[in-house]
């Protein structure tokens, strides 16, 4: 979702030494956000399980959707082996709500009744520089990508030239006592999480 390059930026790290840290916290980050919003945001291939009522409406897991690449459906023999469209072109025998990731099969195609006999291949998610505008990044879900990742790694704890002292990289609490002309004034500051729910509301998944 995020690439480490912006990562180090944001946090002013300059060198290589955390790097392999910071891909498993970017990792982490996008696992964290994929749960909160129940469907994965990061841009993948994805094969999905369907069982088959006869519809001709289907409601995908993940979108926004760049493309289905192909309907799949389960025979006897236990293997999605049989082209629901019999080898006819995807994109002419259904339509595609990109941004909300809602299938209409065409030309009278319904999916048949069966269970888990339906697998679906398509590409769905966001990424940076995408080929299709509707997977292209937003700047407020990187934002809390990075925010994320951020505190994860402000959160940690880490050497400070001694293998037997570790310490906490981020602000847990600060307290600074300022005098002046014999008063005294006591400044405290408190590290505290973002509150992201806000923000991800929106990318909650709407399949029900």
């Amino acid at each position: 979702m995020i690439n480490i390059d912006d990562l180090k930026y944001f946090l002013r790290i300059k060198d290589t030494s955390q790097d392999n840290f910071l891909r498993k916290i970017i990792d982490m980050t996008t696992a964290r956000i994929n749960n909160l919003c129940k469907r994965k945001l990061s841009y993948s291939r994805i094969y999905e399980i369907l069982s088959g009522k006869n519809e001709n409406i289907i409601r995908l897991s993940n979108y926004p959707v760049e493309k289905v690449d192909s309907v799949m459906v389960r025979e006897e023999t236990g293997t999605f082996s049989a082209d629901l469209f019999g080898g006819k072109p995807v994109e002419e025998n259904l339509f595609c709500e990109q941004d909300s990731g809602k299938i209409i099969l065409l030309n009278g195609f319904t999916l048949p009744a069966g269970n888990s006999n339906i697998r679906i291949k398509y590409f769905a998610g966001y990424i940076e520089n995408a080929n299709d505008p509707i997977n292209e990044l937003p700047p407020d879900l990187k934002w809390v990508a990075l925010m994320m990742s951020a505190e994860s790694f402000l959160k940690s704890f880490q050497y400070c030239g001694d293998e037997n002292l570790t310490r906490r990289i981020g602000l847990e609490r600060m307290d600074i006592l300022k005098k002046d002309s014999g008063s005294e004034t006591k400044y405290s500051f408190t590290y505290k999480d973002e509150n992201y729910d806000s923000i991800l509301e929106k990318y909650l998944s709407v399949k029900i």
